[in-house]
């Protein structure tokens, strides 16, 4: 089964009812055309949004620290009282150092979170394979929000990180992320070896969010 994820951000669309409404749209899709669906909501959302849609909810991403006292961290274990199933790690606009993700993604399984780490590079990527997440999502940071596919416009690197990843003996999915705005740019994300894409912008910013979220998972089914 292919994926696609669905990262809300923190855009003004989707704070307070925003995230349930567009969770749901993806998740009437997902059922509709059997994709995996995966939503990414707000911090503050994430329960309110895995109580009441029944969509697949991953955090945005969960700090490293551990323990009661910590003030203002959001730690997995209560991402996952939450009622989220997994999370985002390394985003771009979240790296983790190496050494804490080591650390982090046994602890997420442990907790029964997935994880989806993201990576700059081919290199990367590979690397982080072996820590066994459930994704490998490839994003070269300067395409994120431009509205360019890393599918059109590096279609090198997604087919050299397929090919890196793989060589790991990973057996999870690979995703390609940064730019994904049409059913076109995931038609080609896949023929690139893809298993399924990373989203944000294109969805959240679309004046009709089933039609955006259809259009890009169509090109998955």
């Amino acid at each position: 089964m292919r994926t696609i994820i669905v990262n809300f951000k923190n855009y003004p669309e989707v704070m307070g009812e925003g995230a349930v409404r567009l969770a749901r749209a993806v998740k009437e899709v997902s059922d509709d055309l059997g994709v995996d669906g995966v939503v990414a909501p707000p911090t503050p959302m994430l329960a309110l949004v895995a109580s009441t849609t029944g969509a697949k909810v991953y955090s945005q991403a969960v700090s490293g620290e551990g323990g009661d006292r910590t003030t203002g961290a959001v730690i997995p274990e209560a991402v996952k009282a939450a009622g989220a199933s997994g999370t985002i790690l390394n985003h771009s606009e979240a790296r983790v150092p190496p050494g804490t993700l080591a650390k982090l993604v046994p602890r997420l399984a442990g907790v029964g979170l997935d994880v989806c780490l993201c990576a700059q590079t081919s290199q990367e990527a590979a690397e982080l394979a072996l820590l066994g997440p459930k994704y490998v999502a490839i994003e070269p940071p300067e395409l994120i929000g431009s509205g360019v596919a890393v599918s059109r416009a590096r279609p090198e690197l997604v087919e050299r990180t397929v090919s890196a990843v793989r060589g790991t003996g990973f057996r999870g999915r690979i995703l390609c992320g940064a730019g994904i705005v049409t059913g076109e740019d995931v038609e080609r994300a896949v023929s690139l070896g893809a298993d399924g894409v990373l989203a944000a912008s294109s969805v959240v910013k679309a004046r009709d969010w089933e039609s955006k979220v259809r259009e890009l998972a169509r090109s998955l089914s």
